[in-house]
């Protein structure tokens, strides 16, 4: 008998009501069959304003909701919190950086640094002066190595960060003439990363393109940025990289529902029905490569702070683990910049409280996190998915009302946009 836990009930009242087998959604787990195992493990990405900030007792109490749930941090080296770490050439400062390694270590787990941006002498400035506009601006080709070494150096000051992401998002390398990202440039600096990183930390991960993924999947007005992903431009990037790295210990993504050139709106309906992409570009990735598969950004639309916006991510979740995918870092956790923060700001003593989001991410690092046996489990409606394990069932109602379910025989409601995780007794 399927028990309902209040302390995994995210959303929604406990009780178990009537339900009208006809106009049900008929929902099957089959705990004998088990079809795959997880391999997810959420991290998050500290950016400008991050847990140094705020009231005393709410920046405590956030790092307190973080300690223990989420599975990875991940800091830039420059920008997003992060200050020049060589301002001239051979002249270092690390305080900045050292700060927010140390905010890493406080709080607990596996850190990621993003070797991103670079010095500005390596885009062209002057030495000893930092133009802030020019954070997105690639180090130029003669600079790769430069760009390199201070890397190695970084891998050599925290020999206890284990992961490092080469660049984000390609930033500054796009080619207008080829229309494309200059994909030959990018794998020549990520080499020589890789190559200096590896000279003095063999044990160390490194992984690399971190690219945004086109296309909103819709054909809605039948523009390249509505085609279905992966787009074949994306798919030269990719193969060249894989073939042309001198190696790899995981490959990034980063991918929002809509894409950001797509000028169309959509219902959140619509928008929900995007969830799946997640898997699919997946399994598409992962049909080429055995490397791991890292989301460094993902994004969803939703109203900030709400059990809607919550539902959303517990689908892109959902996705994410049937596709393969082995880790995906929430850009800022803390209310500001984003919509989707798993807390509230910690400026007011009172700040830092949870939000539905925060219940379904701690949830799915806890309950269907890396290692979890994932059991066969079917829904007769799109607008509500499950995932179980031998001892968890989740249930995510995609849709802006109330809907019946028969879960292997029996009834439930689910309220508008719940997500509701129950513990096999």
């Amino acid at each position: 008998m399927l028990s309902l836990l209040s302390t995994l009930l995210l959303a929604g009242a406990l009780s178990v009501r009537p339900a009208c087998a006809q106009d049900a959604v008929t929902v099957t787990v089959d705990r004998a069959v088990t079809e795959a195992t997880s391999k997810l493990r959420l991290g998050i990405t500290h950016t400008q304003k991050s847990l140094e900030w705020g009231a005393p007792e709410a920046v405590a109490r956030a790092r307190g909701l973080l300690r223990g749930v989420v599975a990875y941090q991940n800091q830039h080296i420059m920008g997003w919190g992060g200050g020049n770490p060589e301002p001239s050439p051979g002249v270092y400062d690390f305080a900045s950086l050292d700060s927010r390694v140390q905010l890493m270590r406080s709080i607990g787990g596996p850190m990621v640094i993003t070797l991103c941006g670079a010095p500005d002498w390596m885009k062209g400035g002057e030495p000893g002066k930092t133009d802030w506009s020019k954070l997105e601006t690639a180090p130029l080709p003669e600079h790769y190595a430069d760009f390199a070494e201070l890397a190695r150096r970084i891998a050599l000051r925290y020999p206890d960060v284990q992961y490092f992401q080469v660049w984000n998002e390609m930033k500054g390398l796009w080619d207008r003439q080829a229309n494309n990202w200059n994909y030959r440039g990018y794998t020549e600096m990520y080499n020589l990363v890789y190559d200096a990183i590896k000279a003095v930390r063999p044990e160390a991960k490194v992984g690399g393109l971190y690219m945004v993924i086109e296309g909103t999947g819709t054909l809605k007005d039948r523009s390249w940025a509505t085609e279905a992903p992966v787009r074949a431009r994306q798919w030269e990037v990719i193969d060249y990289w894989l073939q042309h790295k001198h190696g790899a210990d995981f490959l990034c993504a980063d991918r929002g529902i809509h894409s950001k050139h797509d000028p169309n709106t959509y219902t959140m309906a619509e928008s929900m029905a995007l969830t799946h992409w997640f898997e699919d570009i997946a399994r598409q990735i992962l049909a080429k490569t055995d490397l791991p598969l890292w989301w460094s950004e993902y994004y969803a639309p939703g109203d900030k702070g709400s059990q809607q916006l919550a539902a959303m991510y517990a689908s892109v979740y959902l996705h994410m683990i049937r596709g393969g995918s082995s880790v995906a870092l929430l850009w800022n956790p803390m209310e500001g910049e984003i919509n989707h923060y798993l807390f509230t700001s910690t400026q007011t003593v009172e700040g830092a409280q949870p939000t539905p989001h925060y219940r379904v991410y701690e949830a799915i690092n806890r309950c269907f996190g890396a290692g979890t046996a994932l059991c066969k489990a079917s829904s007769s409606s799109p607008e509500v998915e499950v995932l179980a394990s031998p001892r968890h069932t989740m249930l995510i109602n995609k849709s802006d009302r109330s809907v019946q379910v028969l879960l292997n025989g029996d009834a439930l409601t689910l309220q508008p946009y719940e997500v509701r995780i129950s513990q096999e007794l």
